[in-house]
């Protein structure tokens, strides 16, 4: 006869026995979240139900935004890759399009963190994702970000927390593209890039010459030069067409994203200048502007109390000479008395005078 045993709950969620088990976790908050994830996904999918996208809205509306100009210029990307060169839309273009979708999230977050040891570098086990919400598709991908910073003199150990949480943003907002591609119509996509590559163009007031030379000066703070982009081009640059003015936007766009001149032109890599050194030198350049604006506003602030100083010091000199200088009139100037009688002894012999013709006068 067989007999069946009754499994406790705990047997029943192998699960929850083996986190219950680990060392330093807390099995009961660890439900408590999980229920409040699920509570909290179920009523994010309810609202997208509730309010289902308009996908003729949604195109109007991304078309409108891929006729600017600010967003046609950052919309594609340019990177080489096993001897090629590989395009396609940016990652800029792909959160426009993921907004005007609508009912859409997407990002990343950090699973874990190893600290770095003298033989090792640290990493972050992080997890970019994108989630349809209103036909829950979900696109998933698992990376681990090193914290190193390459530079010219070799890898650099990155130890600020700013400095590790910037390289894990940009590493996860490049695989966050690929994500939101994933679940995009394709379709939509195409329509977008088309629109942006009319705009680039010629939807634009500038004649290409004109936007032709202003993007060789936009190169020129990485060391690219006219003869560069024409040894690029393989023709002189009055010859550009829209079309490959499009691939050098690509292509400046990754260099402001970090990608060194070299990998896209004949620069030898001594000369290279990538985005984040010349953000670097920027920061520098400004800490120095501070350093003397502030040098400048110490001076402003000194001088009144340098004038204060000088006119007390003048003062003190005029009060300490003030002394010899009436000791001095004094000795030039006779005494008052001797003035006074010297004055009296005319007026004295004028009065006598006058005297003798006022009796005559008296007697007539």
């Amino acid at each position: 006869m067989n007999q069946t045993t009754a499994l406790s709950p705990e047997q029943n969620q192998p699960f929850q026995r083996m986190m219950a088990n680990a060392q330093g976790i807390n099995a009961g908050a660890v439900a408590i979240e999980s229920e409040r994830a699920i509570a909290e996904a179920r009523g994010q999918m309810q609202l997208a139900k509730m309010f289902p996208r308009d996908l003729n809205a949604a195109y109007a509306e991304l078309m409108d935004a891929c006729k600017l100009p600010a967003l046609a210029e950052v919309a594609f990307y340019n990177v080489p890759q096993g001897g090629s060169k590989v395009s396609g839309p940016s990652i800029r273009l792909a959160e426009e399009v993921a907004r005007v979708y609508g009912n859409f999230e997407f990002g990343h977050r950090e699973l874990s963190r190893v600290e770095a040891t003298p033989d090792a570098f640290g990493r972050s086990e992080i997890e970019v994702y994108a989630w349809d919400k209103e036909k829950n598709n979900r696109s998933i991908r698992q990376i681990t970000v090193l914290h190193v910073l390459d530079t010219k003199d070799g890898p650099r150990r990155l130890r600020d927390q700013k400095d590790i949480d910037n390289k894990i943003a940009n590493v996860a907002s490049k695989q966050a593209r690929g994500r939101i591609l994933a679940l995009m119509p394709k379709w939509f996509v195409e329509a977008a890039v088309q629109q942006c590559k009319r705009t680039l163009a010629g939807n634009n007031e500038l004649p290409l010459s004109e936007r032709i030379r202003r993007m060789t000066q936009a190169f020129a703070p990485y060391g690219v030069t006219a003869e560069h982009l024409e040894h690029h081009l393989g023709h002189p640059l009055d010859q550009t067409l829209s079309d490959e003015l499009v691939d050098l936007t690509g292509i400046f766009n990754a260099l402001k994203e970090g990608a060194k001149p070299s990998e896209y032109f004949q620069i030898a890599e001594s000369a290279d200048t990538t985005g984040a050194e010349l953000t670097q030198q920027a920061r520098q350049a400004a800490q120095l502007t501070d350093q003397t604006q502030q040098q400048q506003q110490q001076t402003l602030k000194a001088e009144p109390q340098q004038r204060a100083r000088r006119a007390a010091t003048v003062k003190k000199a005029e009060t300490e000479a003030q002394p010899e200088q009436q000791q001095q009139q004094q000795e030039l100037t006779p005494p008052a008395d001797e003035n006074q009688h010297a004055a009296a002894e005319p007026a004295q012999e004028q009065g006598e005078q006058q005297q003798p013709q006022a009796a005559q006068t008296d007697v007539f």
